[in-house]
């Protein structure tokens, strides 16, 4: 992990960028709604998150009417980044062992699109090694939420001074 103070949105728009073009040829709405906000991340990792919930939701939705949306909530100690998607949804009984290494909801699924059910498991512990939380909130045929949670905390880095500023 390289932690440093980068801008989120930054971040999540990078991640949202790099999966455009197969959401247009799709036909699937992808939208982001992150305000711009400083906070302590590894970049790379933390795209690596919101590309792999993104690519999962990809999965889940009908092309052509399939919609993702990018959110984000803030609190006074953390921030938290949701994915949702209009997709089929997961059954509750299976939601509790989803982030746990080699899980697959539905086998028959990944193994066309040629998943190992490792992706979450990764998601959880980079968001783990960040101080954070990730969880799921669906219901089969209503879609599913993936949330992220970052705390703000700042590195120790020395601030660099905004120019303008005396």
């Amino acid at each position: 992990m390289k932690k440093e103070n980068k801008n989120i949105n930054e971040t999540i728009c990078n991640a949202v960028n790099a999966l455009s073009p197969e959401a247009e040829r799709n036909n699937i709405k992808l939208t982001s709604n992150i305000r711009d906000l400083e906070i302590s991340h590894d970049p790379e990792r933390i795209k690596q998150v919101i590309t792999n919930l993104i690519k999962n939701s990809m999965t889940a939705i009908s092309p052509n009417s399939g919609k993702i949306q990018i959110t984000m909530e803030e609190s006074p100690d953390e921030i938290k980044i949701n994915v949702i998607d209009n997709g089929i949804g997961i059954p509750l009984e299976k939601q509790k062992d989803l982030f746990k290494k080699f899980y697959q909801v539905d086998a028959t699924l990944t193994r066309e699109t040629g998943g190992s059910g490792l992706g979450l498991a990764i998601c959880k512990g980079i968001v783990d090694n960040h101080r954070g939380q990730i969880s799921v909130k669906s219901s089969p045929n209503q879609g599913a939420i993936f949330s992220l949670t970052l705390p703000k905390e700042k590195t120790n880095e020395q601030p660099k001074s905004p120019i303008g500023t005396t």
